[in-house]
């Protein structure tokens, strides 16, 4: 009877991890969303910046007498936005590997919940198996190999119709 309820808890077991697995995968990929979301905010905030500051930029370039939009000006302008979108760039793809990170351990928390599964499955067989054979044993009167009592090398145990023991391998030393 312990068999089975050994049987019963791996079973068990394996389906709560499975679950649990497949609860930190949706929770992975949820946060893996708001990363990238996180993200997009991010760049843009970085790219309002950029316009504002360039706006001061030009401003200041005007009130100190540059000439708009030629020589140095234009330069030190078009250096402000290739930075600025760099910075976006930047931004972006950190988000995007945050958010990879973030799906990739949703990925194992459900390959290590269904591996528990299976693990669950397989000793909860093998646990039926046990009882099994140990049932069997026990209606033909024997026991299962390397266990109980008796001798023999490791082989099943008969009692002979004499109410003798042997150890089931012929001309044991240890028969009786």
């Amino acid at each position: 009877m312990a068999e089975f309820a050994q049987a019963a808890g791996n079973l068990i077991g394996g389906v709560a991890s499975y679950e649990a697995g497949k609860f930190n995968r949706d929770t992975a990929r949820t946060m893996a969303i708001e990363e990238e979301r996180a993200g997009a905010a991010e760049e843009a905030r970085i790219r309002e910046a950029a316009r504002m500051a360039i706006g001061d930029q030009v401003a200041a370039q005007g009130s100190n007498g540059f000439q708009q939009g030629t020589g140095s000006a234009i330069d030190a302008l078009a250096q402000s936005q290739v930075n600025a979108a760099f910075d976006a760039l930047v931004a972006r793809q950190d988000a995007a590997r945050r958010a990879r990170a973030q799906r990739i351990q949703g990925d194992i928390a459900y390959a290590q919940g269904s591996n528990a599964l299976v693990q669950g499955m397989l000793g909860a067989a093998s646990s039926v198996h046990s009882a099994r054979q140990d049932w069997a044993s026990a209606r033909r009167g024997t026991t299962p190999r390397g266990g109980g009592t008796g001798g023999g090398y490791g082989g099943v145990v008969v009692k002979s119709p004499d109410g003798t023991k042997s150890g089931g391998v012929p001309n044991s030393p240890r028969g009786s």
